[in-house]
């Protein structure tokens, strides 16, 4: 699956695949250049064969990624994973991180995206040990947002990338900067960062249409619903 889905008569969604760094890097540009696109999603399972680096192009998209996550997610696949935004996994999912295992450390960030999601405590301990955590465990600690069946994880994630594209986009591109930027800054240095991004959202057309349709109490008609219309 590649390109945008418009499965529901456009709905600004582009699914990222997972394969050579080259299409991988074109598809994540793809996502912050294109203007139709206002959402990503990506699918990942623990048979998926990934390369150095996926993380950290993943990293670059400013647009609101959503991971869906299936099987036995470890280590590159993991580190993949904790690119996204927003994660949700099947029931039977599992995560572990095993290079330590191995005489190998993390590559892709999972020292420091690991503590940064789930907290110190137990990224340690899945680091030093190669602990494996089931779904539960993964949702009891801010991993994944969401558990469902195998069956709807497609599914489930592309509602969730959908319900976000239906939003401002630049409100949902600066949110997503206020959050990641703001998590390494001061609390004072991050509540200016906010402010600063508020003030420039004041330039956005989608923001006063936004105010508009809560002040005429009707759904907000945003420039991407403007253009399928």
């Amino acid at each position: 699956m590649r390109g945008l889905n418009q499965s529901d008569g456009g709905n600004h969604v582009l699914t990222i695949t997972v394969g050579d760094g080259a299409a991988f890097g074109e598809q994540c540009e793809t996502v912050n250049t294109d203007p139709a696109v206002r959402a990503a999603r990506i699918l990942l399972s623990g048979n998926d064969a990934t390369q150095p680096g996926l993380a950290a192009i993943l990293a670059t998209v400013v647009t609101p990624v959503v991971a869906g996550l299936s099987g036995d997610v470890d280590d590159a696949v993991l580190e993949l994973a904790l690119s996204a935004d927003v994660r949700l996994c099947e029931a039977g999912a599992t995560f572990a991180i095993t290079q330590p295992q191995r005489g190998e450390l993390p590559s892709d960030g999972g020292t420091q995206r690991l503590p940064r999601i789930v907290g110190q405590g137990l990224a340690s301990d899945m680091l030093l040990t190669g602990r494996r955590i089931t779904a539960e465990e993964a949702l009891h600690a801010g991993l994944v947002t969401e558990i469902v069946p195998a069956d709807d994880v497609p599914k489930r994630t592309h509602e969730i990338a959908t319900e976000i594209a239906a939003h401002g986009q630049a409100a949902g591109r600066f949110t997503k900067e206020a959050v990641i930027e703001g998590a390494d800054m001061s609390l004072h240095q991050s509540l200016h960062l906010e402010t600063d991004l508020a003030i420039l959202l004041h330039t956005d057309p989608e923001r006063s249409e936004g105010i508009d349709a809560f002040n005429e109490r009707r759904k907000p008609r945003f420039r991407g619903e403007d253009e399928d219309a």
